[in-house]
């Protein structure tokens, strides 16, 4: 390995380790915080990094939370498509959910709610039909049933994982769709 590539290796590494640090570190201080109390001093603090190395990735702690957003969302979908494209899975969503709960937690709780307009809009993009109904254009009342169910069922992920998860993934899912064909069913 020539002298150039390991220094650009090593340097990848700290860029990654830096940039992991700084995301633990919004993730902590937003369990306690909103993001508009949170300083990038106090970031920079609880990550350890200086604020030079901070405003060299980020241009803000707002700048941070996007791309933090933004990586778990890229990451849900890959999840979610790997095995069945186009399918909706809750089952794998609540998993998912789990296995990254604090980042779940946080960014379910934040207040302006852009990460659960991401999450709803996910949901467009994986089909809530079943796979063998025809392509149609959602009517009013349809769409109205779909916000219902989505708002609900981010109202529950966000409770269940508050409780610390204390039902499977599995029972958590089909509890959820039970409570959403209710839900349905009576409108």
């Amino acid at each position: 390995m020539a002298k150039d590539d390991r220094r650009a290796d090593r340097t990848d590494r700290r860029v990654q380790y830096t940039k992991r640090a700084l995301r633990e570190a919004l993730v902590h201080l937003m369990r306690e915080n909103h993001i508009s109390k949170i300083s990038v001093k106090a970031l920079c603090d609880a990550a350890d990094v200086n604020r030079s190395t901070f405003y060299a990735h980020y241009q803000n702690q707002y700048d941070l939370l996007r791309q933090i957003e933004a990586e778990a969302l890229e990451d849900l979908t890959a999840y979610l498509l790997e095995e069945a494209p186009r399918t909706y899975n809750v089952t794998k969503i609540l998993e998912y959910a789990q296995a990254n709960a604090d980042l779940f937690i946080v960014l379910l709780d934040e207040s302006d709610g852009a990460f659960q307009r991401q999450i709803m809009e996910l949901a467009h993009v994986v089909d809530l039909r079943p796979t063998d109904e025809p392509e149609a254009c959602l009517d009013d009342r349809l769409e109205y049933m779909y916000l219902f169910a989505v708002t609900g069922a981010l109202g529950v992920l966000t409770q269940w994982l508050k409780k610390g998860t204390p039902q499977s993934p599995a029972v958590m899912s089909e509890m959820l769709m039970r409570m959403i064909q209710s839900g349905i069913e009576e409108a």
